[in-house]
């Protein structure tokens, strides 16, 4: 497919009512939209995609009983205890092992969060919309799932602060910013800190990216990373239940 006519898609459902958060790539990763878009919104942007490689930030499809059958638990690198970890995908628990936070996904959709049932059916749009689950070879709409606060740490190769704090936002920008990114250098922000600034509240503005926002952002990568080199990101998880993918380790390569 003709790279320079595909566009890299990152989506976390986080946003005010009705209307979710996205960040566009094109092929040199330049971002071409980051904001939250109504659902009429997303179908213009997705229409003005000729290719759209996509990740989003939650899951996409039900645990399939993986982690409920022994042989499969046994097999795993780390195998959980006995009657623990049942209820949840492979790749969740998988991110658990790792230190991450993560959703837990049951294997019947009543027994879903209501959060947990609108990222479902959101996923099950999508495939409505014509994605198909990455990788598919020639498939013009690809769908993968990414995992923010572990595609960060792999990118940095350790734990971030919490991804709320102004360390935690600062760590994320400065990583995009360094996979070529085009977001300001959230260094600038302490530049515009005055004394007086500090002590009556007024913190600068317009500097740093919101959280919802990075996580887009980390997710759109994730879409570019996976698509352009395969070979080396990292996949979380089972193929038939679904991967978890995380971007590929940039910053000491020579």
């Amino acid at each position: 497919m003709d790279l320079s006519q595909t566009r890299f898609i990152g989506i976390d459902l986080g946003g005010t009512r009705g209307s979710f958060t996205c960040a566009v790539l094109d092929d040199n990763r330049r971002i071409q939209f980051r904001g939250e878009v109504t659902q009429e919104e997303w179908l213009v942007k997705l229409g003005e995609c000729p290719i759209a490689i996509t990740a989003i930030t939650s899951p996409i499809n039900l645990n399939e009983g993986i982690m409920a059958d022994d042989s499969k638990r046994s097999a795993l690198s780390v195998p959980p205890p006995a009657k623990k970890y049942t209820n949840l995908r492979q790749c969740e628990y998988e991110l658990l092992m790792r230190g991450f936070a993560t959703t837990r996904t049951p294997n019947r959709y009543e027994d879903c969060s209501p959060t947990l049932q609108r990222a479902l059916r959101f996923a099950s749009n999508l495939a409505a919309q014509g994605f198909q689950r990455w990788p598919a070879p020639g498939a013009k709409r690809q769908l993968m799932e990414a995992h923010p606060d572990s595609a960060y740490a792999q990118l940095l190769g350790a734990k971030l602060n919490p991804l709320k704090s102004l360390e935690g936002r600062i760590q994320r920008q400065l990583l995009l910013q360094e996979e070529h990114l085009n977001v300001r250098d959230p260094m600038i922000f302490f530049e515009e800190i005055t004394r007086h600034k500090m002590l009556t509240g007024q913190m600068p503005d317009g500097i740093l990216i919101s959280p919802i926002e990075l996580n887009a952002l980390i997710a759109a990568y994730t879409a570019w990373s996976a698509y352009t080199n395969p070979t080396g990101i990292t996949r979380l998880g089972e193929i038939n239940e679904g991967h978890v993918i995380l971007p590929a380790n940039t910053r000491n390569r020579g």
